[in-house]
């Protein structure tokens, strides 16, 4: 690939991330949607495993588990564990693709080896012989990470007085 080429997939990378951003002024899901899948067009992992996560959350595009699991696909052959981890999950649980442990092991253990440490303790559950699927402990696992998330975007202000805490300790 030649520096030009890979300029033009990081270009559009950048821009599909800007138009999916919060920020008011450029917020367009449509043009991101499209810079990120013309990335990803041409190459770039990182715009692929982006796609793969708009297509799993259906926040800007209309929810897609098959079309996810093609996207994280590109991007987890590429070695990004992230893709490799959300992989191994899509195959665990049969969405959008067909359930496999065979599959799901393999995709854990290369986002365990490429530094992806939860998906370490998938790979022990799968080793105790544990084939079904931790419905209960990814949906504590969600519930936390919204619940920190609410605390987060919710915490009063610091007061001008006293005592000064930080926003997340607080």
């Amino acid at each position: 690939m030649t520096c030009k080429a890979m300029d033009l997939d990081a270009a559009q990378y950048a821009l599909g991330k800007l138009y999916l951003s919060d920020d008011a002024d450029v917020h367009d899901p449509v043009k991101g949607i499209y810079w990120l899948k013309r990335s990803a067009d041409n190459g770039n992992d990182y715009a692929a495993y982006r796609l793969g996560k708009e297509y799993l959350s259906g926040n800007n595009v209309s929810k897609d588990a098959a079309a996810a699991a093609e996207y994280l696909w590109q991007a987890a052959n590429h070695g990004n564990s992230y893709a490799q981890y959300l992989l191994g999950k899509l195959y665990l649980m049969g969405e959008g693709v067909q359930q496999d442990t065979n599959t799901t092991y393999q995709w854990f253990t290369k986002a365990y080896y490429g530094g992806h440490t939860y998906a370490g303790m998938f790979m022990d559950r799968i080793d105790r012989g544990e084939q079904r699927p931790p419905s209960i402990m990814l949906a504590a696992t969600r519930l936390l990470y919204h619940m920190g998330n609410i605390f987060r975007d919710n915490a009063p202000a610091p007061a001008a007085t006293g005592v000064q805490i930080d926003r997340k300790r607080l």
